[in-house]
């Protein structure tokens, strides 16, 4: 409801975000499209946004929008940063990747139980969020032997103690970890992103691991979000599962309705005006204020899908999103977390083709945060 009153009040709405910040709200399909593809808007907050400095001590979202990463970068400087992490996502490496990980799904399976032994699984942390861990630590060429270590890096990092001593220990040796990756690629590279990353004379050491780390801080959650949303949906809609398993659709075009009507990042924040920009129906951005993507409600613009919006369906023929962003910022690793997805989704369903949810879909409680979209956990019987 919330969604479809910004959507009403027009082409951009003003909303408050934790900490006081006063910010322009998008969640029209066609608002995000135009922004997201106007030089006009920055991610620089440092360069661009004058009420960076006004921002309460301790804001949550600060870390996020101030570290000097392709996330945050503006022009040249984004297009130099993003060019070096875009060749670690080459078409050749996917194929690799998505091989690797064809090979490592049986076991992965095998290891949840025996297929009809009824016993009640969650299925976000025991297999999106390995599937989505496993395949960050092959594209950066984690020996496998460290695996497990990377892993523990990647949730220190996006899940610290609410202890903030704690929490700052759990940066540290998580941010330690990534240099510790990429200083050991410098005389021993491989074909991966760590290596690549080593190998770069125009990024500086800060750079690289802040490289590895976004990579993370983006693929980690929101690949777990987009299997464990689609598992949810499916198992909510058995019709159209048999239709996936029949191959009267594809597992593709189920990955791509869940990131219609189910997207894994909901808002993303922030971009700036660097200049005024005129919206229409009386809406003007001005110089210097914020605004807040609404991705995920993109996908579900009435002005887009109808009366069927708010409806999953895997037959849909048009299932335009602007899910994993659009533009020059557009996700670096969209096309591998499409990849994980489909081929997690194919071997899940065919290894237990009768899994059922342990809990009714109301009881699955959504994440606490407006950033990514999905449950804490998806309970299912084997």
């Amino acid at each position: 409801m919330d969604i479809a009153r910004l959507r009403s009040s027009g082409p951009a709405a003003r909303v408050e975000l934790p900490g006081g910040v006063i910010a322009w709200s998008v969640t029209r399909y066609d608002v995000l499209k135009q922004l997201t593809e106007d030089d006009r808007l920055s991610r620089d907050a440092r360069q661009h946004w004058p009420g960076l400095a006004a921002v309460p001590e301790g804001w949550p979202l600060a870390p996020f929008l101030i570290a000097p990463t392709v996330l945050n970068a503006y022009g040249a400087d984004h297009r130099r940063l993003r060019d070096v992490m875009e060749a670690a996502f080459a078409p050749e490496r996917l194929e690799e990747l998505g091989a690797n990980l064809a090979k490592r799904l049986p076991e992965l399976l095998a290891e949840l139980d025996e297929r009809g032994t009824g016993r009640v699984v969650d299925l976000r942390a025991d297999f999106a969020q390995v599937i989505a861990a496993e395949t960050l630590c092959d594209l950066f060429g984690v020996p496998q032997a460290k695996w497990a270590d990377a892993r523990k890096a990647m949730l220190d990092l996006l899940s610290p103690s609410d202890d903030a001593e704690v929490a700052a220990g759990q940066l540290d040796s998580a941010m330690r970890f990534l240099a510790w990756l990429v200083e050991s690629k410098r005389n021993a590279p491989t074909a991966d992103m760590a290596s690549t990353l080593a190998h770069e004379p125009a990024m500086t050491d800060e750079e690289r691991v802040l490289a590895l780390a976004v990579t993370i801080a983006g693929g980690l959650p929101a690949t777990t979000d987009l299997i464990a949303n689609a598992i949810v949906d499916l198992l909510g809609h058995p019709d159209q599962l048999a239709a996936a398993l029949s191959g009267e659709v594809t597992w593709t075009e189920v990955v791509e309705e869940t990131l219609r009507f189910d997207a894994p990042v909901q808002h993303m924040p922030l971009r700036y005006a660097v200049e005024d920009i005129d919206l229409g129906e009386g809406v003007v951005i001005r110089r210097g204020d914020p605004v807040l993507m609404g991705f995920g409600a993109g996908g579900r613009d009435p002005r887009l899908h109808g009366d069927t919006t708010l409806r999953f369906d895997v037959h849909r023929l048009d299932k335009a999103h602007v899910a994993l962003g659009h533009g020059v910022h557009h996700c670096i690793g969209a096309s591998l977390g499409r990849l994980e997805a489909s081929l997690a989704l194919a071997a899940l369903f065919e290894h237990f083709p009768r899994l059922r949810l342990a809990e009714d879909l109301d009881a699955l409680e959504p994440l606490p945060t407006f950033i990514f979209n999905g449950r804490t956990r998806v309970p299912v019987r084997l």
